[in-house]
């Protein structure tokens, strides 16, 4: 009988030690499915997130550019000011507002967002030409800006690096040069610099960063204009020219009002701005005088682009060696006479 007994209570432990082992296996098995990270996806998980490129995987917090950069680089914030900005060198989802509409590119190399600007830059390589195409979409007028040479009105006495640096732009292109002519009425930031004839086309940038390009002015009074616009607080005005679209079209040049006709034709390194809606521009860069790189582009071509790209109205501006596209601390494009040109105004963001 005490036999039995003992038996049984052995019986009644063994169970209980088997019980408990299926217990503890079935708690470490719950806690081995609930920790977060496991299991074969862990081991497959990047150090750092990285970003695809057409050819190779490029880390996002990249080092530095180049002067002629390929598809796989990243441009590093110029300033302290800029660090937490986010510059990728393809399109990756970033923390932009709501509000910033897609870009007119859609496969970029360069990227910048902060609170009051959205920039996505493509380089492009086609028919032989190398040029950029800018997406610039502000939070507000005055954050179109322009420099002049040593804040100065007259000359041609600094370099687009110069200057842009010193303005703390993330992207900067030359202007329409204005030190070297001595035509046209030119009002930078609304201040009025000068009052005299031409029959040039010229860009005129609105109170609310809108353009209008103003053509037939044979007839025209340039101080009574240049009055005239200021009162109705004009930022900027550039005299260069040829108009390139107008409402949303390509405009058949005059050679009366805008270039010589031979020269339409004829391929250049070229800067050109246009704007796409509200507070939303897109500029052209193209290099050109580079045998193996690029031969320049033409109006006709430029044009083309800017219709493209769905720009209602674009300008075109001084171009050949002053063409330049500055990007966070680097030129990013190759000026055609092979170093910076002293200008006398940019154009940044």
């Amino acid at each position: 009988m005490q036999r039995r007994i003992r038996r049984q209570r052995r019986k009644r432990i063994r169970n209980a030690i088997i019980v408990a082992v299926i217990v503890v296996a079935a708690v470490v098995a719950a806690i081995l499915l609930l920790k977060p990270g496991a299991g074969p996806e862990e081991e497959a998980a990047p150090a750092m997130a990285m970003v695809e490129t057409p050819e190779a995987a490029v880390e996002t917090p990249a080092a530095t550019a180049v002067q002629t950069p390929s598809l796989q680089e990243t441009v590093a914030p110029a300033a302290q000011t800029q660090a937490e900005a986010n510059i990728e060198s393809t399109p990756v989802e970033t923390a932009a507002p709501a509000e910033w509409v897609e870009p007119c590119v859609s496969e970029y190399d360069y990227q910048y967002t902060d609170d009051i600007r959205s920039i996505h830059i493509d380089r492009i390589e086609e028919n032989g030409i190398v040029y950029f195409v800018a997406d610039v979409q502000l939070r507000d007028p005055s954050q179109f800006h322009t420099t002049l040479s040593n804040d100065t009105y007259e000359g041609n006495h600094e370099k687009l690096s110069s200057m842009a640096s010193r303005s703390g732009a993330v992207l900067a292109i030359n202007a329409d040069d204005y030190g070297a002519h001595e035509y046209g009425v030119i009002i930078r930031n609304g201040v009025l610099y000068r009052t005299r004839e031409t029959t040039r086309n010229m860009l005129i940038v609105d109170k609310n960063g809108d353009f209008t390009v103003r053509t037939d002015r044979v007839n025209e009074d340039p101080a009574a204009l240049g009055a005239e616009l200021v009162a109705q607080g004009v930022l900027h005005t550039f005299e260069f020219g040829p108009e390139l679209v107008r409402n949303g079209e390509a405009v058949e040049f005059d050679p009366n009002f805008n270039v010589i006709s031979t020269r339409d034709t004829r391929r250049e390194p070229r800067t050109a701005i246009g704007q796409i809606g509200p507070l939303h521009y897109v500029i052209i860069v193209a290099d050109g005088r580079q045998d193996g790189y690029s031969i320049g582009m033409t109006l006709p071509e430029l044009q083309e682009l800017f219709v493209r790209y769905g720009a209602h109205t674009a300008m075109n501006l001084d171009g050949g060696g002053s063409t330049e596209l500055w990007l966070c601390g680097e030129i990013i494009n190759r000026p055609s006479g092979g170093e910076e040109r002293s200008l006398s105004d940019i154009i940044w963001f």
